[in-house]
């Protein structure tokens, strides 16, 4: 019997929530949300006091239009998942200090800016549910505020003479450029390989996860091998998060609360898409491409690209949890359960 479009976009949704209930051996028995995770941390008040400081007096000080600009950046704010992140790998290496703060706002303004750049790229008038920036402004304040919260970022750090938090951003800001360059010659090459993939979203989306990790290490004041384990934590973390944004992509909007297809529209190339186009012949390759969105979703389900994404999935999560066991004070802190909430999400 088929399985209709909307079936097959539960499957694999499903299919995640099983990974989650079935994976006891690594001590996670209970996932709370994202909400929850914030809310038992002591210190994520304090960040958020501190991040809409910066924001407020730092950034809209003394001009009508970027204090009007950082306000829609507040109302409209995000999960937030990069500082928790940060926050979460100090306190695994030891203890969240002041320069966590710094590095966790940082951290957040800097991927805010990169969002407001991606969406004039992309051409994208939505964002999080509601008009971007772009759409409200035009591209050229949505330029240009994004270069103000990167300039604003980075001084953030220089004026607390945080300087290898400033180094951290500065690969990770450099990394984000390359992989959006590297995309851009694929796409227009019409040839990205599996390992061409990966290589771009270990640098578009796991560079920030792996400087937050590393930041957090180091605000902890860890050693120098568990700044690296951190590191390396935040890559797969950062992967398997991206992994899981192309399934999202793929499956019912009602469910998800994105919009469905938008990546092929684009011509971005997910997962589960890129794996069933280097199986298929030349003829099949162009209907995957073209065809209507379910017609397509349900060929790459038949064809098991989304089983495939959800194993190397699965992967990433497990060495990431690997690595997460082993900062020094890994059991004191739910980290297990906030990498399951962010490569495990439904939306």
């Amino acid at each position: 019997m088929a399985t209709s479009g909307a079936q097959s976009a539960k499957l694999f949704v499903l299919r995640g929530e099983a990974i989650k209930i079935m994976n006891t051996a690594l001590e996670v028995t209970e996932i709370p949300s994202l909400g929850i995770l914030q809310a038992s941390l002591t210190e994520w008040q304090r960040f958020e006091q501190f991040y809409a400081h910066i924001l407020r007096e730092n950034i809209g000080r003394g001009q009508w239009l970027l204090h009007k600009l950082s306000g829609f950046l507040l109302r409209r704010s995000g999960k937030k998942v990069r500082p928790l992140l940060l926050l979460y790998t100090a306190k695994a290496c030891g203890q969240v200090t002041e320069a966590s703060f710094i590095g966790a706002a940082l951290i957040e303004i800097l991927h805010n800016a990169t969002l407001i750049h991606d969406d004039v790229v992309d051409k994208s008038d939505y964002r999080r549910g509601f008009f971007s920036l772009r759409a409200l402004w035009g591209n050229r304040v949505a330029v240009l505020f994004g270069d103000w919260l990167l300039a604003q970022g980075l001084l953030l750090s220089l004026e607390h003479k945080a300087y290898k938090l400033l180094h951290y951003t500065s690969e990770a800001v450099q990394a984000l450029a390359e992989g959006e360059l590297l995309q851009l010659k694929k796409m227009r090459e019409a040839s990205v390989s599996l390992e061409s993939y990966f290589e771009i979203i270990e640098k578009k989306t796991a560079a920030l996860f792996q400087a937050a990790c590393a930041m957090g290490a180091w605000t902890a004041e860890s050693a120098e091998e568990v700044i690296h384990t951190a590191a390396e934590m935040g890559k797969k973390i950062g992967i398997a998060f991206q992994l899981r944004d192309d399934l999202l992509d793929w499956g019912d909007s009602s469910i998800t609360g994105k919009p469905s297809d938008a990546d092929r529209r684009q011509k971005r190339f997910t997962l589960p898409l890129l794996w069933a186009l280097n199986q298929a012949k030349s003829q099949e390759r162009h209907y995957l491409l073209h065809a209507p969105f379910q017609e397509v979703r349900n060929r790459l389900h038949d064809m098991g690209a989304f089983e495939y994404a959800e194993s190397q999935l699965g992967t990433y999560v497990e060495e990431a949890k690997y690595l997460a066991q082993q900062l020094p004070h890994a059991k004191e802190v739910p980290l297990l359960q906030l990498l399951h909430v962010l490569t495990y999400r439904s939306k």
